[in-house]
């Protein structure tokens, strides 16, 4: 016949029998994202034709550029933050091609 104490000692004999669970480590965070400076955004924005900046902002992922090409048309480039990537290059028609139409 089990008395109170038995069932007792039987419960925690089966709880010291179990191996405790250590809490695991968080996985490691992530690496900040690297961003290119706005010095190599306006490199970047040279090296592709923009002559003269007007604008150059950070939007999210993205550096936004406008400008000048050496013709005077207008030029946006958007590049990846992360690596310098173009992403989109628009130019504006220059003047003398608007003209003739």
């Amino acid at each position: 016949m089990f008395s109170r104490r038995s069932a007792m000692l039987a419960a925690l004999a089966g709880l010291a029998a179990v191996r405790p669970v250590l809490a695991q480590p968080s996985a490691p965070a992530e690496p900040p994202e690297r961003a290119i400076s706005m010095e190599e955004a306006r490199r970047i924005a040279t090296e592709n034709g923009v002559a003269r900046i007007e604008t150059i902002a950070r939007e999210g992922g993205q550096w936004k550029v406008e400008g000048r090409d050496s013709l005077g048309s207008g030029i946006e480039i958007e590049l990846r933050a992360s690596d310098g990537t173009v992403m989109k290059l628009e130019r504006e028609r220059p003047a003398s091609a608007r003209a003739g139409n």
